[in-house]
């Protein structure tokens, strides 16, 4: 089995550019969303925003039917006794809206002087902007994102260097690869969870799947972004809702 720990992570984007992945045309293959909640012996769900309480925000998680079936399949791929925690996939619009302004709120009392379009420009780098239009959906709705993680035998999560959610350069998911090739030592505590971030990226990346580059938690498939990473000439995801007949107003 190959160490990932030992593979430096060696994005192929640099530097993210949201016009260029929201300019990929969207072919729908039309895989329904499916609950990802079945298999905890694989894959654990945590999910954040309706634990956080976010408007809108569901107690299960939902992806694609594909992102499920490789992210079961990864998980053959992680150390004896580790599985993936995820903490979000589908998203509905709602809630894609709600962690925006979240996010907004946050960096402004932070900084009161910001004006509201540096808010924005600076929410933007871990919220996509929220979206109704269908050939430039939010990533998560499409139910090809998702962010996670990793946890040991016992349940607790490997140390990646900094919590998830972390509006900071820390989330980006080449930090630590960027201090080394500076020359710089990492701590003990900073190469485990260099090493970690290794261990998920490398998993994530043979299923098939993209990252994000500012968030070392988020990886795509199947969507825009996904598309314009792996070099794909178009998407297969566009935007997505669950198909529960009893409530069929969630988008």
């Amino acid at each position: 089995m190959t160490d990932f720990r030992k593979q430096p992570v060696s994005t192929p984007i640099a530097q993210w550019d949201w016009p260029s992945s929201r300019s990929k045309p969207i072919v729908e293959c039309g895989e329904p969303l499916v609950s990802m909640s079945l298999i905890p012996e694989k894959i654990l769900m945590s999910p954040q925003y309706f634990i956080q309480l976010l408007d809108g925000a569901l107690p299960d998680i939902f992806c694609r039917e594909s992102v499920f079936t490789r992210l079961s399949a990864a998980s053959d791929d992680l150390p004896k006794g580790c599985r993936f925690v995820v903490y979000d996939c589908w998203r509905p619009v709602k809630v894609q809206q709600s962690l925006f302004n979240e996010m907004k709120k946050q960096f402004h009392e932070a900084d009161p002087t910001k004006t509201d379009a540096e808010l924005t420009d600076m929410a933007l780098i871990y919220v996509a902007l929220p979206s109704l239009d269908p050939l430039k959906p939010s990533p998560h709705n499409t139910g090809g994102a998702i962010d996670l993680s990793i946890v040991d035998a016992d349940g607790q999560p490997l140390d990646m260097g900094g919590a998830y959610d972390d509006a900071t350069e820390i989330s980006g998911t080449m930090y630590f690869e960027k201090k080394l090739a500076a020359g710089e030592t990492l701590t003990g505590a900073e190469m485990i969870a260099c090493e970690n971030r290794r261990l998920l990226y490398g998993i994530m990346t043979k299923a098939g799947f993209t990252n994000y580059v500012d968030e070392w938690w988020h990886f795509d498939f199947g969507n825009q972004n996904w598309a314009w990473a792996g070099g794909s000439d178009h998407a297969i995801y566009g935007m997505a809702h669950p198909d529960f007949p009893w409530n069929k107003d969630i988008h």
